[in-house]
């Protein structure tokens, strides 16, 4: 008939980016116990996208968000997904990569001030001691190395680069415990 349709097309286009950790860090990722990660996707360009996460295939309940906050508290590898529902109802596919999460005790601050003021000067880390080869390599936003410490850290990074002040900003780091445990990597903020 004339007019008609004997069939409607229906189909969805989602737009969702690769999984990715705060700073532009892929996955998979390398964690600490007790260490919190800021895991986001793009978000749509069309607004009124929701999304849910999973980790391990478990629903995490109450992020329906582009970015999920998570703190990892039991060493193991976990496989952390994520899915888009555009606000068409069309579901985009589900993006996943690993985590891998030791047993690393250490506390590392995620800001500190050098500002000579001597309260939080130098980026001190908790239990360093424990890691008597550790050594810490600082990047800036533009992946160019700017400080690089000694084995052991025998002296804490005082936000300077070849003994000028860095400016505010959000620093990658590179960790290597040198005992088989792998890199970790993360940010720091310098504020003053």
């Amino acid at each position: 008939m004339p007019g008609r349709y004997p069939y409607l097309l229906i189909f969805c286009i989602a737009l969702v980016s690769t999984l990715r950790v705060a700073g532009q860090m892929p996955v998979p990722d390398k964690v600490y116990i007790g260490q919190t990660r800021h895991y986001s996707v793009d978000p749509n360009p069309v607004p009124g996208s929701t999304y849910t996460w999973w980790i391990d295939g478990v629903v995490q309940a109450g992020i329906t968000t582009n970015r999920i906050d998570q703190t990892w508290n039991t060493e193991g590898t976990y496989l952390l997904e994520v899915q888009e529902l555009a606000a068409n109802g069309c579901r985009g596919p589900r993006r996943s990569g690993q985590v891998f999460v030791n047993d690393v005790r250490l506390t590392i601050p995620e800001a500190f001030s050098p500002n000579n003021d001597l309260i939080n000067d130098n980026w001190n880390i908790v239990n360093i001691d424990l890691y008597p080869d550790i050594e810490i390599i600082i990047y800036n936003r533009w992946g160019q190395m700017v400080w690089e410490s000694e084995r052991g850290y025998p002296h804490p990074w005082d936000g300077r680069s070849k003994g000028i002040d860095l400016p505010v900003d959000a620093y990658h780091y590179v960790i290597n415990l040198h005992n088989g445990s792998g890199l970790f990597v993360g940010a720091v903020t310098i504020v003053r």
